[in-house]
């Protein structure tokens, strides 16, 4: 038998951004390993769209980049060279995956499980391709080549490395945050990382308040504060849990939240009315109150939003039981300011094992926006959550990995 000849590229990482770069390599007839520290890959893109794996958007590149906060931008020509609809056929044409579209562009399997894609990418790359259980703490460099060493002392050379490391969400798939050591040993600066796209928990009294109307949805405006200052803010569906808040906006708000927030004062607001001032709201209660004085104020208040939060509400402003006729002036505006400005003080800062992402990671001014290759080690390229990108729930995400993938695996074939 002849001496096993090295892959030309080493992927470290089997998550989303890595088994794209597998399947691109392989259609580009690059020789290739992908070094997975788990039994098996993909085991993040599983947890996707709630296990239905919402893989893309099909937004236009210059609508989807609004979608990556600061780094927008940065992301766009990534986006123009592997586009949505790209990402699509590729999906559809190659890995056999038929797709569907639901509001809002977000894209999913026919099928309504990940595990079609997940599947579907490991059969095009062939299992030959991944070496799973190698976990990845070092890399070395040396005469044109890179070297990947695992914790069992394991090792692959190749001539180009990817890091797809993943980031610092949802630990038990693997991304526990160990890709940014690696790359900050290789002199990389990597900046602060904070859990996103995950709910956020109240403090025990108005978490009272959550659990009580538990798995209740509505749609509100929402504002983060800290320190009596606002922070962020947006308008979306909230939902209620036993812990505090969720839904999308909530979960687009948590990368805002700052890791020290347990000493400051930092809550999130609803207003439940948010195409009504406060002013046009009362003048609508009055008539309302005026209109049906026998009728329980907070029926009168679940008008605008479900008769459980119009209950507690009430019962926050001490008039829960009251006919509307009978509710003082003090009472009602206790109601207004529940209806426009429902304070919830966050109890901890967002959970690493709850975040669908994380946000921060490599800094961007030290990666090539054109390839993703590193500038302080040519040859290296990094992608996918390891980097400091995070984009909004919806698929963008998993495109900003696949846009990724391509244009470093384009810029390897040379």
């Amino acid at each position: 038998m002849g001496e096993k000849k090295d892959p030309e590229v080493i992927v470290i990482g089997g998550g989303a951004a890595g088994l794209f770069a597998g399947c691109f390599l392989k259609r580009a007839g690059i020789s290739f390993r992908i070094l997975e520290r788990g039994d098996r890959p993909g085991r993040k893109l599983l947890l996707t769209g709630h296990g239905r794996c919402n893989i893309t958007n099909r937004k236009e590149p210059k609508l989807l980049k609004e979608g990556y906060h600061e780094a927008g931008s940065y992301i766009y020509s990534a986006l123009k060279s592997f586009s949505p609809e790209d990402a699509i056929a590729f999906i559809e044409d190659e890995l056999k995956v038929k797709l569907k579209e639901e509001d809002n562009g977000r894209m999913f399997p026919v099928s309504d499980n990940a595990e079609s894609i997940r599947s579907a990418l490991v059969d095009y790359i062939g299992k030959e391709n991944i070496i799973t259980d190698f976990c990845c703490t070092d890399i070395s460099s040396a005469n044109g080549k890179f070297t990947a060493l695992s914790d069992k002392g394991q090792q692959v050379t190749a001539d180009k490395i990817i890091l797809a490391c993943g980031g610092r969400s949802f630990p038990e798939t693997g991304s526990d945050g160990l890709g940014y050591e690696v790359a900050k040993n290789l002199g990389h600066s990597i900046a602060p990382l904070i859990p996103a796209l995950t709910a956020v928990d109240v403090c025990a009294d108005d978490r009272e308040f959550t659990a009580a109307v538990s798995g209740v949805s509505v749609n509100a405006g929402a504002s983060l504060y800290c320190d009596f200052r606002k922070k962020a803010s947006g308008m979306g569906s909230v939902l209620f849990t036993h812990k505090g808040l969720s839904g999308p906006v909530i979960q687009e708000l948590s990368r805002e939240i700052p890791r020290n927030i347990v000493s400051s004062d930092g809550w999130i607001e609803l207003d439940f009315t948010p195409h009504r001032t406060i002013e046009e709201l009362d003048k609508e209660l009055l008539e309302k109150i005026d209109s049906h004085p026998e009728a329980r104020i907070t029926t009168l208040a679940s008008e605008y939003v479900p008769s459980s939060v119009a209950d507690k509400l009430g019962e926050r402003a001490g008039i829960t039981d009251l006919r509307a006729g009978m509710v003082t002036r003090e009472g009602r505006k206790e109601l207004l300011k529940g209806l426009k400005h429902l304070e919830l003080h966050i109890d901890n800062p967002p959970r690493y094992e709850t975040a669908y992402v994380t946000r921060g990671g490599v800094a961007l001014k030290e990666i090539k926006r054109e390839s993703m290759e590193s500038k302080l080690m040519p040859g290296m390229y990094i992608i996918g959550e390891m980097i400091d990108i995070d984009g909004v729930s919806g698929g963008y995400n998993l495109q900003a990995a696949m846009s990724e993938a391509f244009i470093a695996v384009r810029d390897i074939m040379g």
